[in-house]
């Protein structure tokens, strides 16, 4: 089941809600900048590393806590700030349309 878009955080149960990249999204790097855009649509995201690595972790699969334990293993200086900056920038994607939220549960 698929939810609508709106803000991560605000969802009840968003630790376990599961992020999937919307299909034919391309990530492209151009001189120093990463765009993500679809090809048949008039939207172009600018993005970041930290949006780049978060974009990547969206498979359907991994719940935000997983992506959160993930980053915070790869990044520990900024454990801190990483659920923050995870869920900002999950809800970024969603109101931007290049995600869905998956509720299902994984393997």
């Amino acid at each position: 089941m698929q939810t609508s878009p709106g803000s991560v955080h605000h969802q009840q149960d968003w630790l376990e809600l599961r992020p999937q990249r919307k299909p034919d999204y391309r990530l492209e790097q151009l001189d120093d900048e990463l765009l993500l855009y679809h090809p048949n649509e008039n939207q172009i995201v600018y993005m970041n590393q930290t949006v780049s690595m978060v974009w990547g972790l969206c498979d359907g699969k991994r719940s935000v806590k997983k992506m959160i334990e993930l980053l915070g293993k790869a990044y520990p200086e900024a454990a801190a700030s990483i659920p923050s900056d995870v869920l900002k920038t999950l809800d970024a994607l969603l109101e931007a349309g290049c995600i869905e939220i998956n509720r299902e549960a994984g393997p």
